[in-house]
């Protein structure tokens, strides 16, 4: 519901006013519209357009009133895409542009997305990881600063913390800083933020991956690779500060002024039950131990769906326990992969020496799948340090292998020929094609070298003065310019 109000001063005129409309519920994979109805009538042309011919009221009021059916599915990503994107289609370019809020060129920003992504060829790795980086280090904080203006993608990076928007933006700024293309989305979705159980305005990102399309990422509820059925989708945009609503109005001496738009969801039904894509088996590594010891909890993740599965794990123990290391874990699996997790917990000393006290442990997933396991503890039970489990735990855990592609394009051209003994200027453009940072780079032309550093898919220009010496004039290109 819009409200607008005019208004007109003696002598004013008002002839026709259109409103566009772009924040409106469509159809995708996900999302289908089963009704859809406007106040007044309009037209659906890239956005609701409500047009009024010489409005006599002094206030104009629109709605969009629709019914919308939701569903917990996902793109289903059965094979590796490799990354860096190659051969991306110009169709999907435009979303690697840098735009006002979301500034994907910051140095910053192109840096720590490249230490990020190094080594890693594969494409749901490398988002899954960035997802993850900004989950743990920029916390989701509801200030002044954040509220009401939302701030740059660099801000937020420096600052370390914001709201949804700008999560997704810092999210999007870093995967089109490496070559992946993300669009910003705009919605509605249930939350219970500060006790709120309601849907509420919200944010998240699409990343686009060749051969499946666009997939989802949600930051703020740590949603990888998909998104739960209370998102609603209402828009797509390139960058956050995109307007949802433009005026255009004809007349003279007339003021518009607009009130807040309210946007009110509701449930009308829910049916069905997700797909339980995953099995935990949960053990502990030492089943007895004494007051005031660590131990290790493992959790063996099996992913029985043949495509990638994004999930969450929590640990849950009794009040006696502590856990030393994170409480929640995110974890990526491919295709039919097994994977292990641990914690290392510790059982608090001042225990009852009169006691043998059995301690329940329950490894859940954010899909609500969980398995439980125990162990026992006693004053008079086998004592294990922080070291030794400290030297389980490294033996234990999976090293993951990465693969680094070193790959660099040069075009080198001058813009016109000379004579002998005449200098040139040579204009060499390289762009990093690999997933490794190129670290002190050497380029020479002959005996004049430059060294600099190269991040992921980041592009520098380098300037290069000849003269020839041969005796027939010559004009040099990328061809057969004498570089090392």
């Amino acid at each position: 519901v819009f409200f607008l109000m005019i208004r007109r001063p003696p002598r004013s005129t008002l002839f026709p006013y259109t409103t566009l409309f772009r924040s409106y519920p469509r159809d995708y994979w996900q999302q289908e519209i089963e009704k859809l109805s406007t106040f007044p009538e309009s037209e659906i042309n890239n956005g609701v357009v409500f047009t009024w011919e010489n409005p006599g009221d002094t206030e104009l009021e629109f709605k969009i009133n629709s019914k919308i059916k939701t569903k917990n599915a996902l793109q289903k990503i059965r094979s590796k895409v490799s990354f860096p994107i190659k051969d991306l289609d110009e169709d999907y370019k435009i979303y690697l542009q840098e735009t006002s809020m979301i500034d994907s060129k910051d140095s910053s920003i192109v840096k720590i997305a490249s230490e990020i992504a190094e080594g890693e060829d594969d494409l749901y790795e490398v988002t899954f990881k960035i997802a993850d980086w900004i989950h743990k280090t920029v916390q989701y904080n509801l200030t002044t600063s954040t509220a009401d203006v939302t701030q740059k993608a660099s801000w937020v990076l420096l600052n370390r913390y914001g709201v949804c928007d700008e999560l997704t933006g810092l999210f999007i700024a870093m995967l089109r800083s490496i070559g992946i293309p993300a669009r910003y989305i705009s919605g509605v979705a249930y939350t219970n933020f500060n006790d709120l159980n309601n849907f509420g305005n919200h944010a998240w990102a699409e990343v686009y991956f060749p051969y499946y399309g666009w997939i989802p990422f949600d930051i703020t509820y740590r949603e990888f690779g998909f998104i739960d059925a209370s998102h609603i989708k209402l828009k797509e945009s390139l960058d956050s500060s995109e307007p949802s609503i433009r005026y255009e109005w004809t007349g003279h001496n007339v003021d518009i002024e607009t009130e807040k738009l309210d946007i009110q969801t509701k449930i009308l039904k829910m049916s069905g039950k997700a797909e339980v894509p995953i099995i935990i088996r949960a053990s502990v590594i030492k089943p007895d131990i004494d007051f005031g010891s660590y131990n290790l909890i493992e959790a063996e993740i099996e992913n029985i769906k043949d495509y990638y599965i994004a999930e969450e794990l929590s640990l849950i123990k009794s009040d006696e326990v502590k856990i030393l290391n994170l409480e929640n874990k995110r974890i990526l699996l491919k295709p039919l992969e097994k994977r292990k997790v641990y914690w290392k917990i510790k059982t608090y000393k001042d225990l009852n020496k009169n006691y043998v006290y059995t301690f329940p442990i329950i490894v859940r997933s954010s899909r609500n799948i969980s398995s439980k396991t125990s162990f026992t503890s006693s004053y008079v039970s086998p004592r294990f340090d922080e070291e030794e489990i400290n030297s389980l735990l490294e033996d234990m855990e999976e090293e993951i292998e990465k693969t680094y592609s070193n790959e660099l394009n040069i075009d080198c051209d001058s813009d016109k020929e000379v004579d002998i003994d005449e200098q040139m200027n040579i204009d060499c453009l390289l762009k990093n094609n690999g997933n490794t940072i190129l670290k002190d780079l050497k380029i020479c032309l002959y005996k004049n070298c430059e060294t600099m550093d190269i991040t992921i898919n980041q592009e520098k220009t380098i300037r290069f003065k000849y003269t020839p010496t041969d005796r027939k004039s010559t004009r040099l290109n990328s061809s057969h310019i004498p570089l090392s």
